[in-house]
C-alpha cells in the first residue's frame, strides 16, 4: 500500500470523528486536532524518506511555518469579522484544524483549500438564506468542505 493511500485513510478517519464530534457538541477536542498534527508530521517524514529527500526537517519547518500563517490568517479573519459585523464568523476550531491542515498541504494548497471551502460555506449560505431553511447561529462546519478538498486537492 502506498504511503499516501494510506495517509489517505487515516486522514480521512480523523477528520469524520472530529466532524462528528464537532456536529454533535459543537466542540472539538484537543487531543484529536494533536493527533491530526501528529500523523501530518509523520506524513511529511514518511513523504522525506520515500522521495530520499535530504532536507526532510526543511520539509517540516517549512509547513510548521504555514501553519502559523494560516492560524494567523484565519485569526485575523476571525477577529475583522467580529470587529466589522459583531459577530464570530470562525470558530476557535475552525482555525485550528485550518491551521493543522496546512501541515498536511503546505502554505500554497492551504490557501486554495481554504478558497474553496470558503466558496462551498458562501453557496450554502446563500441557499440557506433563499429557501429561508437557514437559522441563525447554525455553525456552518467548515472541515466538512475542507474535507472535501483534500480528496480533491490530492495532496
Amino acid at each position: 500500500m502506498s504511503i499516501k493511500l494510506l495517509f489517505t485513510f487515516i486522514l480521512s478517519y480523523i477528520l469524520f470523528s472530529i466532524s462528528s464530534e464537532d456536529i454533535k457538541t459543537m466542540l472539538i477536542s484537543e487531543k484529536k486536532l494533536r493527533v491530526l498534527a501528529f500523523f501530518g508530521i509523520l506524513y511529511l517524514m514518511m513523504i522525506g524518506v520515500s522521495t530520499s529527500e535530504k532536507y526532510t526537517i526543511n520539509l517540516i519547518i517549512k509547513n510548521l511555518l504555514s501553519m502559523i500563517t494560516i492560524f494567523l490568517f484565519m485569526l485575523s479573519i476571525s477577529y475583522l469579522g467580529y470587529k466589522l459585523f459583531r459577530v464570530n464568523s470562525l470558530g476557535l476550531g475552525d482555525i485550528k484544524i485550518s491551521s493543522i491542515g496546512a501541515l498536511w498541504l503546505g502554505l500554497e494548497l492551504s490557501f486554495t483549500a481554504l478558497a474553496i471551502s470558503f466558496f462551498l460555506s458562501s453557496i450554502y449560505t446563500i441557499y440557506s438564506k433563499i429557501t429561508k431553511r437557514f437559522k441563525n447561529f447554525i455553525n456552518i462546519h467548515s472541515h466538512l468542505f475542507y474535507q472535501l478538498e483534500y480528496f480533491v486537492l490530492g495532496y
